[in-house]
Protein backbone atom coordinates (compact mmCIF):
# COMPACT_ATOMS: atom_id res chain seq x y z
CA UNK A 1 0.00 0.00 0.00
CA UNK A 2 1.56 3.68 -0.82
CA UNK A 3 2.02 6.17 1.76
CA UNK A 4 -0.79 8.10 -0.20
CA UNK A 5 -3.10 5.48 0.32
CA UNK A 6 -1.75 4.50 4.36
CA UNK A 7 -2.68 8.35 5.29
CA UNK A 8 -5.73 8.16 3.39
CA UNK A 9 -6.84 4.87 5.45
CA UNK A 10 -4.94 6.30 8.56
CA UNK A 11 -6.85 9.55 8.64
CA UNK A 12 -3.74 11.61 7.63
CA UNK A 13 -0.48 12.84 9.89
CA UNK A 14 -2.45 15.43 11.67
CA UNK A 15 -6.11 16.95 12.15
CA UNK A 16 -5.23 19.98 10.76
CA UNK A 17 -3.72 18.03 7.96
CA UNK A 18 -0.06 18.80 6.24
CA UNK A 19 0.88 21.68 4.30
CA UNK A 20 0.80 21.44 0.79
CA UNK A 21 3.79 22.38 -1.31
CA UNK A 22 3.89 23.66 -4.79
CA UNK A 23 1.48 25.22 -7.51
CA UNK A 24 -1.63 23.35 -8.23
CA UNK A 25 -3.33 25.22 -11.51
CA UNK A 26 -6.85 25.37 -11.48
CA UNK A 27 -7.22 24.81 -7.75
CA UNK A 28 -8.60 27.15 -5.21
CA UNK A 29 -8.38 25.83 -1.94
CA UNK A 30 -6.93 22.32 -1.50
CA UNK A 31 -6.67 20.83 1.68
CA UNK A 32 -5.46 17.42 2.75
CA UNK A 33 -7.87 14.80 2.61
CA UNK A 34 -8.56 13.73 6.17
CA UNK A 35 -10.84 11.10 7.86
CA UNK A 36 -11.54 14.04 10.77
CA UNK A 37 -11.81 17.19 8.95
CA UNK A 38 -13.93 15.75 6.08
CA UNK A 39 -16.38 13.67 7.58
CA UNK A 40 -19.12 15.56 6.66
CA UNK A 41 -17.62 16.69 3.29
CA UNK A 42 -19.32 15.32 0.31
CA UNK A 43 -18.99 15.92 -3.47
CA UNK A 44 -21.25 16.28 -5.74
CA UNK A 45 -20.22 13.51 -9.10
CA UNK A 46 -21.60 13.01 -12.22
CA UNK A 47 -21.42 16.37 -13.36
CA UNK A 48 -20.07 17.41 -17.04
CA UNK A 49 -19.35 21.50 -15.38
CA UNK A 50 -16.08 22.14 -16.51
CA UNK A 51 -16.61 25.91 -16.14
CA UNK A 52 -13.46 25.69 -13.48
CA UNK A 53 -10.93 25.44 -16.76
CA UNK A 54 -12.79 27.82 -18.67
CA UNK A 55 -10.10 30.29 -18.71
CA UNK A 56 -7.40 28.01 -19.42
CA UNK A 57 -6.11 28.38 -22.39
CA UNK A 58 -3.49 25.39 -22.02
CA UNK A 59 -3.87 22.38 -19.67
CA UNK A 60 -1.12 19.68 -18.54
CA UNK A 61 -0.91 16.16 -20.06
CA UNK A 62 1.08 13.25 -19.44
CA UNK A 63 2.54 11.25 -21.99
CA UNK A 64 -0.22 8.74 -22.02
CA UNK A 65 -2.18 11.02 -23.39
CA UNK A 66 -0.40 12.11 -26.60
CA UNK A 67 -1.89 9.72 -28.84
CA UNK A 68 -5.62 11.07 -28.13
CA UNK A 69 -4.99 14.37 -27.42
CA UNK A 70 -3.25 14.94 -30.77
CA UNK A 71 -6.38 14.61 -32.51
CA UNK A 72 -7.66 17.59 -31.12
CA UNK A 73 -4.72 19.71 -29.90
CA UNK A 74 -1.52 21.25 -30.77
CA UNK A 75 0.70 19.87 -27.86
CA UNK A 76 3.78 21.37 -26.42
CA UNK A 77 6.53 21.66 -24.18
CA UNK A 78 6.84 24.96 -21.81
CA UNK A 79 8.93 25.60 -19.00
CA UNK A 80 12.26 24.51 -17.70
CA UNK A 81 11.64 21.32 -17.13
CA UNK A 82 9.85 20.70 -20.46
CA UNK A 83 6.44 20.21 -18.87
CA UNK A 84 3.80 19.02 -21.65
CA UNK A 85 0.72 20.53 -22.39
CA UNK A 86 -2.35 20.85 -24.66
CA UNK A 87 -3.30 24.27 -26.12
CA UNK A 88 -6.78 24.86 -25.72
CA UNK A 89 -7.12 28.87 -26.50
CA UNK A 90 -5.31 31.20 -28.48
CA UNK A 91 -6.13 33.82 -25.85
CA UNK A 92 -4.54 34.37 -22.43
CA UNK A 93 -7.97 33.43 -20.20
CA UNK A 94 -10.01 31.61 -22.68
CA UNK A 95 -10.30 27.92 -23.61
CA UNK A 96 -12.38 27.67 -26.53
CA UNK A 97 -13.21 23.74 -25.72
CA UNK A 98 -15.42 24.32 -22.65
CA UNK A 99 -18.85 25.91 -23.42
CA UNK A 100 -21.86 26.43 -20.75
CA UNK A 101 -22.89 23.18 -21.56
CA UNK A 102 -20.12 21.49 -20.57
CA UNK A 103 -17.25 20.39 -22.83
CA UNK A 104 -16.77 19.92 -26.61
CA UNK A 105 -18.58 16.75 -26.65
CA UNK A 106 -16.11 15.63 -29.89
CA UNK A 107 -12.98 16.66 -27.84
CA UNK A 108 -10.48 14.75 -25.22
CA UNK A 109 -11.17 15.78 -21.87
CA UNK A 110 -7.32 16.22 -20.32
CA UNK A 111 -6.71 13.83 -17.18
CA UNK A 112 -5.98 16.63 -15.01
CA UNK A 113 -9.33 17.85 -15.34
CA UNK A 114 -10.82 14.67 -14.99
CA UNK A 115 -9.48 14.07 -11.65
CA UNK A 116 -11.04 17.29 -10.74
CA UNK A 117 -11.38 18.29 -7.32
CA UNK A 118 -9.02 15.87 -6.56
CA UNK A 119 -5.26 16.05 -6.64
CA UNK A 120 -2.29 14.86 -5.49
CA UNK A 121 -0.03 17.45 -3.88
CA UNK A 122 3.17 17.01 -1.60
CA UNK A 123 3.56 17.07 2.21
CA UNK A 124 5.17 21.04 2.30
CA UNK A 125 7.54 18.94 5.06
CA UNK A 126 7.86 15.94 3.63
CA UNK A 127 8.27 14.27 -0.03
CA UNK A 128 4.99 12.54 0.86
CA UNK A 129 2.30 12.72 -1.93
CA UNK A 130 -1.11 13.62 -0.26
CA UNK A 131 -4.58 13.23 -1.52
CA UNK A 132 -6.05 16.82 -1.74
CA UNK A 133 -9.36 18.49 -2.45
CA UNK A 134 -10.14 21.44 -3.93
CA UNK A 135 -12.93 23.37 -1.50
CA UNK A 136 -13.50 26.05 -3.49
CA UNK A 137 -14.90 23.71 -6.17
CA UNK A 138 -18.81 23.79 -6.62
CA UNK A 139 -18.55 19.98 -6.81
CA UNK A 140 -17.70 20.19 -2.96
CA UNK A 141 -20.67 19.87 -0.50
CA UNK A 142 -21.63 18.23 2.67
CA UNK A 143 -23.16 14.80 3.82
CA UNK A 144 -26.81 14.55 2.92
CA UNK A 145 -26.57 17.18 -0.04
CA UNK A 146 -28.75 15.81 -2.83
CA UNK A 147 -26.18 13.72 -5.39
CA UNK A 148 -23.56 14.45 -3.01
CA UNK A 149 -21.24 11.13 -2.10
CA UNK A 150 -19.55 11.15 1.47
CA UNK A 151 -15.92 10.96 1.15
CA UNK A 152 -15.71 8.33 4.83
CA UNK A 153 -17.65 6.09 6.28
CA UNK A 154 -16.67 6.57 9.97
CA UNK A 155 -12.80 6.57 9.47
CA UNK A 156 -13.02 4.43 6.15
CA UNK A 157 -12.12 6.25 2.92
CA UNK A 158 -15.83 5.63 0.94
CA UNK A 159 -15.34 4.40 -2.98
CA UNK A 160 -15.32 7.83 -4.39
CA UNK A 161 -11.98 8.29 -2.29
CA UNK A 162 -10.27 5.05 -2.84
CA UNK A 163 -11.24 5.92 -7.19
CA UNK A 164 -9.88 9.09 -6.65
CA UNK A 165 -6.79 7.98 -4.84
CA UNK A 166 -5.97 5.06 -7.54
CA UNK A 167 -6.89 7.72 -10.10
CA UNK A 168 -4.00 10.25 -8.59
CA UNK A 169 -1.38 7.50 -8.03
CA UNK A 170 -1.80 6.61 -11.69
CA UNK A 171 -1.76 9.85 -12.79
CA UNK A 172 1.74 10.72 -10.86
CA UNK A 173 3.03 7.83 -12.28
CA UNK A 174 2.27 8.89 -15.92
CA UNK A 175 4.28 12.42 -14.95
CA UNK A 176 7.17 10.16 -14.36
CA UNK A 177 6.60 8.36 -17.83
CA UNK A 178 6.12 12.57 -18.99
CA UNK A 179 9.87 13.52 -17.35
CA UNK A 180 11.30 10.64 -18.94
CA UNK A 181 10.29 11.28 -22.21
CA UNK A 182 11.48 15.24 -21.21
CA UNK A 183 14.89 13.37 -20.90
CA UNK A 184 15.27 11.39 -23.60
CA UNK A 185 14.22 14.69 -25.82
CA UNK A 186 16.40 16.74 -24.34
CA UNK A 187 19.38 13.89 -24.53
CA UNK A 188 18.81 13.70 -28.45
CA UNK A 189 18.42 17.59 -28.40
CA UNK A 190 15.53 16.79 -30.27
CA UNK A 191 13.43 20.25 -29.55
CA UNK A 192 12.98 23.55 -30.95
CA UNK A 193 12.18 27.21 -29.78
CA UNK A 194 9.06 28.07 -31.70
CA UNK A 195 6.74 31.20 -31.07
CA UNK A 196 2.71 31.44 -32.35
CA UNK A 197 1.59 34.28 -33.06
CA UNK A 198 -2.04 35.70 -33.63
CA UNK A 199 -3.40 39.05 -35.72
CA UNK A 200 -6.93 39.86 -34.31
CA UNK A 201 -9.48 40.79 -36.84
CA UNK A 202 -8.89 44.79 -37.86
CA UNK A 203 -5.31 45.15 -36.47
CA UNK A 204 -2.41 44.63 -38.68
CA UNK A 205 0.31 43.78 -36.24
CA UNK A 206 0.64 40.09 -34.90
CA UNK A 207 0.47 39.64 -31.12
CA UNK A 208 2.76 36.86 -29.77
CA UNK A 209 0.66 34.19 -27.93
CA UNK A 210 3.30 32.19 -27.07
CA UNK A 211 6.89 30.60 -27.00
CA UNK A 212 7.18 27.39 -26.59
CA UNK A 213 9.47 23.95 -27.52
CA UNK A 214 8.42 21.19 -29.77
CA UNK A 215 10.31 18.23 -31.48
CA UNK A 216 12.14 19.31 -34.56
CA UNK A 217 11.05 16.30 -37.57
CA UNK A 218 14.36 17.32 -39.25
CA UNK A 219 16.70 16.68 -36.14
CA UNK A 220 14.26 13.67 -35.66
CA UNK A 221 15.31 12.29 -39.25
CA UNK A 222 18.61 13.31 -38.92
CA UNK A 223 19.34 10.74 -35.80
CA UNK A 224 21.53 7.67 -36.81
CA UNK A 225 19.60 3.93 -37.03
CA UNK A 226 21.30 3.30 -33.81
CA UNK A 227 19.99 6.83 -31.69
CA UNK A 228 16.41 5.93 -32.96
CA UNK A 229 16.71 2.33 -31.96
CA UNK A 230 17.20 3.56 -28.88
CA UNK A 231 14.19 5.96 -28.65
CA UNK A 232 12.13 3.23 -30.11
CA UNK A 233 13.33 0.56 -27.01
CA UNK A 234 12.73 3.41 -24.55
CA UNK A 235 8.88 3.57 -25.73
CA UNK A 236 9.03 7.43 -27.28
CA UNK A 237 8.08 6.97 -30.62
CA UNK A 238 4.00 6.65 -30.41
CA UNK A 239 4.22 9.95 -28.33
CA UNK A 240 6.81 12.08 -30.47
CA UNK A 241 4.85 11.33 -33.50
CA UNK A 242 1.80 11.87 -31.96
CA UNK A 243 3.14 14.96 -30.42
CA UNK A 244 5.00 16.52 -33.96
CA UNK A 245 1.71 15.33 -35.66
CA UNK A 246 -0.34 17.31 -33.68
CA UNK A 247 1.27 20.66 -34.74
CA UNK A 248 -1.48 20.63 -37.60
CA UNK A 249 -3.71 21.12 -35.12
CA UNK A 250 -2.32 25.16 -34.88
CA UNK A 251 -4.59 25.93 -38.04
CA UNK A 252 -7.62 24.53 -36.45
CA UNK A 253 -7.61 26.41 -33.03
CA UNK A 254 -7.54 29.31 -35.16
CA UNK A 255 -10.87 28.23 -36.91
CA UNK A 256 -12.15 27.55 -34.03
CA UNK A 257 -11.65 30.99 -32.25
CA UNK A 258 -12.89 33.10 -35.59
CA UNK A 259 -15.81 30.74 -35.06
CA UNK A 260 -16.61 31.72 -31.18
CA UNK A 261 -15.73 35.35 -32.04
CA UNK A 262 -18.84 35.33 -34.43
CA UNK A 263 -21.08 33.75 -31.96
CA UNK A 264 -20.11 36.42 -29.61
CA UNK A 265 -20.84 39.23 -32.06
CA UNK A 266 -23.97 37.38 -32.99
CA UNK A 267 -25.29 37.32 -29.47
CA UNK A 268 -23.80 40.71 -28.99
Amino acid sequence: MSEARQKVKKGGASVVGPKVRGSLPLYGEPRAVHSVTHRDVAVHVGRGDFSFARKAPMIQITVDEFERAAINYPIVFFGEDHQSYVVTGLDAERNLFVADDGYRPDAYVPAYLRRYPFVFARDDDSEALILCLDHGSERVGKVGDEGAVALFDGHEPTALTRQALEFCENYEAAQGRTRKLASLLREFDLLEVKQVHYTPPGEATPNLLLEYRTIDRSRLDALSPEDFLKLREAGALPAIFAQTASQANWDMLAVSRRQAEVERHKAA
